[in-house]
């Protein structure tokens, strides 16, 4: 007993000393803390990584780009080992050099596929010495551009494709001899099959580095801002249908907030060298990957992670359906899944490997920026080598898990078959891509077997696919997938059915029955699938299509994509689509809208004068809304504008004047705009009802009091007048009193005239114009090029000021980089590419301050003193110029320059702006609120305004921010020092806890 007892305490000893241990993630990081970091590689072993991929022997390879940005030295292609099985790299194998600029690889038939722009290359080890003694051009004519942006991500794909990221380039890639047939990009990412010769431009490029797909097929992408995106459907359903999106790539992140995603960097920030205002959101977003592992907690369903190498971070989203397409949901309240302070922290990319770790390549760089996009003087100023002696590679565990597991033996054939179920899908798309590259045709039995007989749906996906790229999938079995119990699956069967469904009848009667299925993503394939025989539909297949096209219609979870599918499927039959729909709806909902749209527009640009005039005439006598109907002779109209025959006689059409007449009739100001422009169009002189309404709608329009719908219809009204007739109204508009839609509407109508007079016109009325109108109003001159002159002589007498006009990087090339001399030299006397600074020496001054130890409690004293009346930090001070608890965000020197120098760049927002009402009171104070009945001023202090617009005498803009200049004239540079240490505390507070 004792001896058993003595046994068990060794063993537990030895269990626990042997157990998972607690992994501290290295000094400076701050990860998730369900979560390990382990750093497993870095220089001398790695340099400058980009993309790490294992082979189906569990090797580890890793793609080194020491050329990045400036194309001073080739990639290359090394082999990492662990000689003593520890988790850890201790050795490195160079496997291939004078790789170009090569920024992605992938294992393909012993060996590998390397995107080295011009070319795509296959590159292997015949020998098996480990170096690569065999090289082919399989691929040529991609773009070898800006770096960032060459194609990129390769992926095998479910359905036996490679896929790729264009990154925003062009290109023309062509088959070796077959340059003739090269296919231009035109910025969309390409799918191709080597052994087909064939190149598809598939669908919208994000512009990004990488894309990735999640379990059931569905391609994810990202770019800089724009973090991640998902393509609902290739292009070619989309081409050449009017109204339709250009393309169905979309955003699907639902914690955007203006455009920009707020992601929270930790420790202080470096100056942004090109965008400041996009500190703390997402510019460089890279890397994206689908988690599909199998080793995160059971509540990380379908994660993708997404790095952003500016700002040292990786963050994590939640995919969740939402119908046709997913949302994605932060994981996690103002924290990201991983954080550095280390500001040359660079992570670009990601990989889940064969035990379900999910590995991080840091390719260590001071400056990430491609030069492209660095001011001039600023990159005179940095070493853009610095790094490239560095490079790391962490593995990312689930804390406390069991030691990985061994990967299948893909040697054994049949482990091939029962990988496709695996959890972890590195493994089953290792598998997959073996059976079909390497034709392992003697195991379709046992796929077969699987597909029928698998409880996995993942195992029934994969064995599918499999079956299909070697040949051997039979109707019959697809017949069965396509009455699978999940969904994905179905939806993965029909792009198979979409190229059998031409020779197999009842196939397509099949796909036909799962237009109405009960997942929207299901209906929405059906539909695309069903193009391949839209040629040859009968009247019996388009009396069947328009009572699915009903049910669709009134089903709630229809949305806008599978509005597209239908439209596109029923492009051919639009006329009669149309007109049996339209007879079928009692009331026109928002979906039915849409697709009365796109098919309206195809009837209009067929041209066909008794199509149109059937049209006109069942709108004139269908009970719906007039909204309704001049939606659809809008759409009508678009339609006719983009053919190219349009001058075909229409405007004799009697039948079609009267149908216009008949609408005309005691309609509102909206349906006569719709039914105006339709006239213009086709040369019909316009009615005596159009003339007297636009009398009224000018009258009504010289004398608003107050705002109404009807007067801003009215307003839309007259752009179908000449603009010599409305000018004087639409500049007359433009008072910070009129009510803010018309304003806007005014400032359309000017930016679409193309006049040569607006720009003098806008400057001499600048002080009237409210905030959200000087928006629209800077880029008419800005974006102009015969305002320039004007604006520069403005910006030059100080009539307007620099900081009104958001002078990012891009908006000041639109000077700086102008192909006139003249307008360069002036720009550059006011501004450089670098920024617009007007104090600087001011700021110079203070700049000691920078390096000085603040103290955050004297800076809270400061903060008190000097800043409270007019903001809020964390419970501190009155809310009425921005908001500062966040303001972390940014670098000491940026709040510094946004200090001293307010007014260099200030948001239209926090322009201090006056206003009189009527009986004569003056206010001062930011615009609170600007709608089409009142304005509301925040004052200093936090009083807050309201005043009528029908009371207003006079509402002016100062020019200049409500925050004053001269604040170094109360603090001196120890103070600045405290108040910026008070301003990055609350960060700081967060680091000394651990906590991101």
């Amino acid at each position: 007993m004792r001896f058993s007892y003595c046994y068990l305490l060794v063993f537990l000893s030895c269990f626990l000393a042997c157990g998972p241990k607690e992994k501290i993630p290295p000094e400076g990081f701050v990860i998730h803390p369900e979560f390990d970091l382990e750093l497993v590689a870095s220089e001398p072993l790695v340099f400058d990584p980009v993309e790490m991929k294992f082979d189906e022997n569990g090797r580890t390879y890793v793609l080194e780009m020491p050329g990045y940005p400036l194309r001073d030295a080739e990639s290359r292609l090394v082999e990492l080992l662990d000689t003593d099985a520890d988790g850890i790299y201790d050795q490195r194998k160079m496997f291939s050099e004078n790789l170009g600029v090569a920024s992605s690889f992938m294992p393909y038939k012993k060996g590998f596929l390397v995107a080295a722009p011009p070319d795509l290359l296959w590159i292997a080890d015949t020998d098996g010495d480990g170096k690569e003694d065999q090289r082919q051009v399989h691929m040529s004519g991609f773009s070898n551009e800006n770096l960032q942006h060459n194609f990129n991500g390769l992926t095998y794909g479910l359905d036996n494709w490679i896929y790729a990221a264009n990154g925003g380039n062009s290109g023309q890639p062509y088959f070796p001899g077959k340059a003739d047939e090269a296919v231009d990009l035109k910025g969309r990412d390409m799918k191709f099959d080597l052994n087909s010769k064939q190149i598809i431009a598939f669908g919208e490029s994000s512009g990004g580095f990488k894309l990735t797909f999640n379990e059931w097929g569905h391609l994810f992408e990202t770019h800089n801002l724009e973090h991640i995106s998902h393509l609902v459907m290739e292009d070619r359903f989309l081409e050449d249908l009017p109204g339709a999106p250009s393309h169905a790539l979309i955003n699907v992140s639902n914690h955007d907030e203006n455009g920009l995603s707020r992601i929270y960097p930790i420790g202080e920030q470096d100056t942004r060298v090109n965008h400041p205002e996009q500190s703390g959101y997402f510019s460089g977003a890279c890397g994206i990957t689908y988690y599909g592992g199998g080793s995160f907690p059971a509540d990380y369903r379908s994660p993708v992670l997404v790095a952003d190498c500016v700002l040292n971070l990786v963050h994590m989203d939640l995919l969740s359906p939402d119908e046709t397409s997913f949302e994605a949901f932060r994981y996690g309240d103002k924290v990201e899944f991983l954080a550095s302070t280390d500001r040359a922290f660079r992570p670009v990319n990601m990989e889940v490997g064969p035990g379900g770790s999910l590995y991080l390549l840091d390719m260590h760089r001071e400056v990430i920026e491609h030069p492209e996009w660095i001011p001039d003087e600023m990159e005179a100023e940095m070493d853009l080598h610095a790094g490239k002696e560095k490079g790391r590679i962490y593995k990312i565990t689930r804390k406390n898990s069991i030691p990985e597991t061994t990967r299948p033996d893909f040697n054994t054939p049949d482990s091939l078959v029962t990988a496709l179920g695996h959890p972890n899908q590195w493994v089953r798309n290792t598998a997959h891509r073996l059976l079909v590259t390497d034709s392992v045709v003697a195991l379709i039995p046992a796929l077969k077997a699987q597909l029928k007989n698998s409880d996995k749906p993942l195992a029934r996906l994969h064995s599918m696919w499999v079956l299909e790229g070697l040949g051997a999938l039979e109707d019959k079995e697809l017949k069965t997938v396509l009455g699978d119990e999940e969904a994905y699956l179905r939806e993965n069967a029909l792009k198979i059915a979409e190229y059998r469904i031409i020779e197999n009848s009842e196939l397509k009667e099949m796909v036909l029955d799962l237009v109405e299925d009960k997942t929207p993503r299901v209906q929405m394939q059906a539909l695309l699938s069903l193009n391949a025989v839209q040629a040859k539909m009968t009247p019996g297949d388009i009396t069947g299509l328009i009572k699915k096209f009903d049910i669709l219609l009134q089903n709630q979870r229809t949305d806008t994509w599978i509005v597209n599918a239908m439209a596109s499927l029923g492009k051919p039959y639009a006329f009669a689509l149309f007109s049996n729909l339209l007879e079928l709806q009692e009331e026109i909902s928002p979906n039915a809208a849409a697709l009365f749209q796109i098919q309206a527009q195809i009837v209009g640009q067929d041209g066909a004068q008794k199509q149109l005039a059937l049209i006109l005439n069942r709108l004139a006598n269908k009970e719906i809304s007039e909204q309704a109907k001049a939606d659809m002779i809008a759409a009508l109209t678009s339609g006719i504008r983009i053919n190219e025959n349009r001058n075909n006689g229409l405007r004799t059409n009697a039948t079609i004047t009267q149908a216009l007449n008949l609408i005309e009739k005691d309609a509102s100001a909206s349906l006569l705009m719709a039914s105006a422009d339709f006239r213009k169009e086709l040369g019909i002189p316009l009615s005596p009802a159009i003339r007297q309404n636009l009398r009224t709608a000018y009258a009504n329009l010289n004398k608003v009091e107050v705002f109404s719908e009807e007067l801003l219809a009215q307003l839309q009204f007259v752009a179908v007048d000449d603009f010599g007739r409305r000018a004087a109204l639409l500049y007359n508009l433009l008072d910070g009193k009129m009510p803010l839609k018309l304003q806007k509407e005014a400032l359309k109508q000017l930016w679409e005239s193309g006049d040569k007079n607006i720009g003098r016109e806008l400057l001499s009325r600048w002080e009237n114009l409210g905030p959200e109108s000087r928006k629209l109003a800077t880029d008419i001159l800005l974006y102009k090029s015969e305002n320039h002159p004007l604006l520069l002589s403005a910006m030059e007498k100080g009539e307007v000021s620099l900081g009104e006009f958001n002078l990012d990087l891009e908006r000041r090339r639109a000077l700086l980089f102008s192909d006139d001399d003249k307008i360069r030299k002036r720009a550059e006397a006011l501004f450089s590419d670098g920024g617009v600074v007007t104090r600087r020496q001011v700021i110079d001054k203070m700049r000691p301050a920078l390096e000085l130890a603040g103290n955050s409690q004297s800076g809270r004293v400061t903060f008190e003193q000097q800043c409270a009346s007019c903001h809020i930090y964390g419970e501190v001070g009155v809310d009425v110029g921005p908001v500062l608890t966040e303001i972390s965000r940014k670098s000491k020197e940026t709040l510094l320059h946004d200090i001293l120098d307010p007014n260099a760049a200030v948001d239209t927002r926090y322009l201090n702006h006056k206003v009189v009402n009527s009986e004569g009171t003056i206010y001062f104070g930011l615009v609170e609120k600007d709608t089409d009945k009142e304005v509301s001023l925040r004052m200093t202090g936090g009083e807050t305004v309201s005043i009528q617009k029908q009371n207003l005498s006079s509402f002016t803009s100062t020019g200049v921010s409500m925050m004053p200049e001269g604040l170094e004239t109360a603090i001196d540079a120890q103070q600045m020092a405290d108040l910026l240490a008070f301003l990055q505390g609350q960060q700081n507070e967060a680091l000394e806890k651990g906590e991101p």
